[in-house]
């Protein structure tokens, strides 16, 4: 028996293959890829609260020394957040 690849017989394994491909690609999507993004965009929020909570954690321990340091820590302090800020200004433009 032989095989007309470009009859009959061809369409339908050219079908068989692309169903395979497709229940292929189906199931790395589910089982591997979707797992791997879910996770991924989970860690970003996470950071992204832990950076929210650091950033007000800093904005808190500035003002306490600000207004209970001595005269040089204050002055100290109030350099590094000036200096922060420029840096900042000038990422921005």
């Amino acid at each position: 028996m032989t095989i007309d690849y470009t009859g009959a017989e061809g369409g339908r394994l050219a079908g068989a293959f692309a169903s395979g491909c497709v229940a292929t690609w189906l199931f790395v999507r589910n089982m591997v890829m979707r797992p791997a993004i879910k996770s991924c965009h989970q860690r970003c929020t996470e950071l992204e609260a832990d950076r929210a909570w650091l950033i007000r954690r800093i904005d808190t321990l500035e003002t306490i020394l600000m207004t209970y340091g001595n005269g040089d820590i204050k002055n100290a302090v109030q350099s590094a957040v000036s200096e922060i800020r420029m840096e900042m200004r000038g990422a921005l433009e």
